[in-house]
């Protein structure tokens, strides 16, 4: 099958650093042909070690290049902007997380899909890591009874997070409670070339409609991992038989429910080999009493390390959907309600900790907010895309 063409519009640690390796060695699906960002000497540079175009418009790409997808990892702010001039020119597309700003301008960018028959990805990877992958497994399995609460504590999380307590609940949000602190940090720039002058904490509490409940502390410096932050986290998943911590799958002997109920942990075992100089995980278990749970890794050809399997499994995502004529399989419905979690959250504390039900208003005072904000910083019109193509957009 011919492989397919694809650029890189956006050259920031994001692209630079996570998605290019996935790219360069999903060799056999896709041909690499140009990277387009507005900052001319890392885009040169990096054009020039990976022997494709460079271009520092992205009318320019469309206008010289016939490519297939587009692997967009501009700011959050330009998604919209960048995602619906891509889908005018018949290109397809997968978007770096959160697919939008806001819901208003998710829905721009589905509807400028779905007019020009051109599918949509979205570039979330928590879901797919290989642990949350095999964990998943345990879930649907029963192995430690019905799911009650997830906690996930000190982690990345933010939208992240919120997407990946959807998928282990296995239910749809039905109300978000949300209470926040702020406080002042020492100012400095993340990994990801982001200010920080205050740390804005958050707390959400979320129940799904299978009635199980999540709890998600969260900070833009925790997400940062500056200042020492998320050194230490808590991620558990309770059942009505055991639970998942960090990792460790619980259980307990039914001999032992009645003097203790103290529970054997089990670890996953992982399984790799070296290609091309990388160690690839193989496969990851767990050697349960009930028999072994097992995901086996469809990368594993690839000298990719486990870190980056979740992104190119994002890719091949989008590379199927556009070879087989099919939806994507995490795709922009669900980026756009995992960022409405998000967004949920915000409403929440900004109404004094009211409690938020599903689904939300057609449009809240926190994406008007948003709105506003942008329109102030940009001096144009939030949904005037034909503007906002062109506008650099700081990483910050």
């Amino acid at each position: 099958m011919d492989r397919l063409k694809i650029a890189l519009v956006g050259a920031g640690r994001r692209g630079a650093g996570a998605h290019l390796p996935a790219i360069v060695a999903l060799a056999d699906v896709f041909d690499f042909v140009a990277i387009c960002d507005m900052d001319e000497d890392t885009t040169q540079s990096l054009a020039a070690e990976h022997g494709v175009k460079a271009y520092t418009s992205v009318r320019d790409l469309v206008d010289r290049e016939d490519i297939d997808i587009a692997d967009v990892v501009v700011p959050g702010g330009a998604h919209h902007a960048v995602s619906c001039f891509l889908s005018q020119a018949g290109v397809h597309q997968i978007v770096e997380t959160p697919i939008a700003m806001t819901r208003p301008a998710a829905d721009l960018m589905m509807r400028a899909a779905r007019d020009a028959g051109v599918y949509l990805e979205v570039a979330e990877n928590y879901y797919r890591a290989p642990i949350e992958r095999l964990k998943k497994q345990v879930l649907t399995s029963n192995v430690i009874g019905e799911i009650s609460r997830i906690y996930r504590i000190c982690h990345e999380g933010g939208y992240h997070g919120m997407s990946l307590l959807r998928v282990l609940a296995g239910g749809n949000p039905k109300q978000v409670i949300g209470l926040s602190h702020a406080t002042p940090v020492i100012p400095h720039i993340d990994l990801m070339k982001r200010h920080h002058e205050r740390e804005n904490w958050s707390l959400s509490f979320l129940e799904f409609d299978n009635d199980v409940a999540a709890l998600m502390v969260y900070s833009n410096v925790i997400h940062a991992r500056s200042l020492g932050r998320k050194q230490a986290g808590m991620d558990e998943i309770d059942g009505t038989a055991g639970s998942i911590v960090d990792g460790k799958v619980y259980v307990v002997p039914k001999e032992d429910l009645k003097t203790g109920a103290r529970a054997v942990a089990y670890e996953p075992v992982r399984a790799t080999e070296t290609v091309n100089g990388t160690e690839v995980l193989r496969e990851i278990r767990y050697e349960l009493p009930t028999g072994a749970i097992a995901w086996e890794n469809p990368f594993a050809k690839y000298a990719l390390s486990e870190g980056r399997v979740a992104i190119a499994d994002e890719l091949l995502s989008i590379a199927n959907a556009v070879r087989e004529n099919r939806e994507p399989d995490y795709g922009a419905a669900l980026g756009r309600l995992d960022q409405e979690m998000n967004l949920a959250v915000n409403a929440s504390i900004e109404a004094n900790r009211e409690t938020i039900v599903f689904p939300l208003p057609d449009e809240t005072e926190v994406e008007r907010n948003i709105h506003r904000g942008f329109e102030e910083r940009f001096n144009c019109a939030w949904d005037d895309v034909e503007t906002m193509v062109d506008v650099l957009y700081p990483r910050s």
